[in-house]
């Protein structure tokens, strides 16, 4: 992972606290304004005082002609053109992560409530979907993740025994009770999604009844990457097959395409809470480990062939850098690292040796005054060239320090 010199890019992330006029930008690393979008399609009234987690949008991704996607959390997957006109609106739940392949078509993260098991097993979870989304902004296919990962005995598990512990912490508990605030006509409304594992009306409230749930007992996958990989040079993997992420599971997996395999998973007993997956140049796969139970937060590479990590990365001291909620890692064509402190507000680039060679952090007047929420939900290296003209301003939401990655 050393890194070399590189071509020019830009830094594209959306802050948080631009709700209720979601931005989106492309800065450069001296924090000069490159380009923005905004649009308000699908975003929930302040007046109804949403959660932080339905508030903005989620991710933003920019294609090669200098379009975004933005996901609207549990609402909508827009299609931006570069001056900001909504090119379309698909009406789907979609979450944290969307990969746009070869022919224009885009996978995103979906979820819809489900009732697996039987008689007092019974139990309801959040499953998570890779919803097909084509070209012109059509649903094409739903192929649930909880169906394809326990093909695997392994996986299957997994996920049974996280099941059962989040249904047994559940009975115990017992939800609602007298005190828990919650208004009689959504305590009626969630009984009976727990009930029947189905509703009426929008899929989106349902999902947020049971998002609301003390303990989160429901969210037993929380899926957070999705990427669509080339061949794996032993066979592990096909063309096309997707590396999927699940926070709740310690786990990173390959799926087939069809939904209807698992290739390759590792992470339990390694990983604690990861996020973004991504393969790298040489074959190994890059991971962001929150760390939680070990409150300190590092980069790794695992050899998927072997199932060794190969590469890791801590900060000095180890402490130093915890990011709990979200975060990320991706590898940049220079052969530098791009890191994603959501929770601080900040990223910055590795350079060889673990050297911090560049970093930026959200002033207060963007980030906010309260601390531990995720400001920047993951920030993404773009080609500068797709967005080539007069830079737009200097960027009321970054600030750069240190120098430039170089060999």
């Amino acid at each position: 992972m050393s890194p070399r010199s590189g071509e020019p890019r830009g830094l594209l992330f959306s802050p948080a606290s631009s709700y209720p006029t979601p931005m989106a930008y492309v800065i450069d690393r001296d924090g000069t304004i490159l380009h923005t979008w905004s649009h308000t399609h699908g975003q929930p009234r302040p007046e109804d005082d949403p959660p932080s987690y339905l508030r903005g949008w989620n991710h933003v991704e920019m294609d090669g002609s200098g379009g975004l996607f933005a996901v609207v959390p549990l609402r909508a997957l827009l299609k931006l053109t570069r001056d900001s006109r909504l090119e379309w609106a698909c009406d789907v739940a979609a979450h944290h992560d969307l990969a746009i392949d070869a022919d224009g078509t885009v996978l995103v993260l979906g979820e819809a409530p489900r009732r697996v098991g039987d008689g007092p097993a019974a139990h309801v979870v959040l499953d998570n979907l890779v919803t097909t989304v084509s070209a012109d902004g059509v649903v094409e296919s739903e192929a649930s993740l909880y169906d394809v990962l326990r093909t695997d005995p392994g996986l299957r598990r997994l996920i049974d025994t996280e099941v059962r512990r989040r249904a047994a912490a559940f009975r115990r508990r017992g939800w609602p009770v007298p005190g828990d605030g919650v208004p009689d006509a959504a305590a009626a409304e969630t009984r009976e999604i727990l009930r029947t594992g189905t509703h009426t009306g929008e899929r989106r409230r349902a999902l947020r009844l049971l998002r609301a749930l003390p303990g989160s007992p429901c969210d037993v996958l929380h899926a957070n990457t999705l990427e669509v990989l080339p061949a794996h040079p032993a066979g592990l993997w096909a063309q096309g097959d997707l590396l999927v992420c699940m926070r709740e599971l310690d786990a990173i997996a390959v799926i087939g395409r069809a939904g209807d395999r698992v290739a390759w998973w590792w992470g339990p007993g390694e990983l604690s809470r990861p996020h973004q997956p991504t393969l790298l140049p040489d074959g190994r796969i890059l991971v962001f480990d929150n760390g939680v139970e070990r409150r300190r937060s590092r980069l790794v590479a695992v050899d998927p062939a072997t199932g060794e990590i190969g590469w890791s990365w801590t900060a000095s001291p180890p402490e130093s850098f915890f990011c709990p909620l979200a975060g990320g890692a991706e590898p940049l064509p220079d052969g530098g690292v791009l890191v994603t402190n959501s929770t601080a507000g900040a990223a910055f680039e590795l350079t060889d040796g673990g050297r911090v060679g560049w970093e930026m952090s959200l002033p207060v007047e963007v980030y906010g005054a309260e601390r531990g929420r995720v400001s920047i939900y993951r920030m993404s290296a773009v080609p500068a060239g797709v967005l080539a003209g007069e830079p737009a301003g200097r960027a009321p939401a970054a600030a750069g320090t240190g120098e430039r990655v170089s060999s």
